[in-house]
């Protein structure tokens, strides 16, 4: 049996139509912010960041912002980010979205400790997100195949893979 995450599917979502900030949170700390923003943002970064072999984003982040963490993988770091949008210049891919990035924000909890209390609790975005696209789930690996990618210990993101298949061009 594997870690139970969250798990955001970023298709499912998109295809729904429901704007970020109708899906609720309850973590104290920005509960005045649209609750998903934050895990859209982390979602969004770890499913679409290509994790360049020479990370131009990395390098061009005049205040560290963005780092290379010792598995290989880019990190961004929010509370670090000044808005300067160097990273969105010098990504060759394009996949730094600045209009996600959130330069002010409280970082999600993941209702860590509601979960520590009861296994079965379901966090209120899983509750006001639209249907299959917020959930808790039991992940024992990542699943490349299915495109399900790990965004650290405890949550899960579901995107198109832009890795190439074998024999296209």
């Amino acid at each position: 049996m594997g870690l139970k995450r969250l798990f955001i599917d970023v298709p499912a979502l998109l295809s729904s139509g429901t704007p970020a900030d109708r899906i609720e949170c309850e973590y104290l700390f920005h509960r005045d912010n649209p609750g998903a923003f934050s895990l859209l943002e982390v979602a969004e970064f770890a499913a679409y960041c290509r994790q360049c072999k020479e990370a131009f984003c990395v390098t061009a982040c005049p205040k560290e912002a963005l780092e290379r963490q010792a598995d290989g993988a880019v990190k961004r770091y929010n509370m670090r980010c000044v808005g300067c949008k160097s990273c969105v210049l010098a990504c060759p891919f394009g996949t730094i979205f600045p209009e996600v990035i959130n330069y002010v924000t409280a970082k999600c909890d993941l209702c860590l400790n509601q979960l520590a209390d009861d296994p079965d609790y379901l966090p209120l975005c899983v509750r006001t997100a639209p249907p299959g696209t917020f959930l808790m789930r039991d992940l024992p690996a990542e699943d490349p195949a299915n495109h399900i990618y790990f965004a650290g210990e405890h949550l899960a993101v579901r995107s198109p893979s832009w890795r190439r298949k074998e024999g296209r061009p």
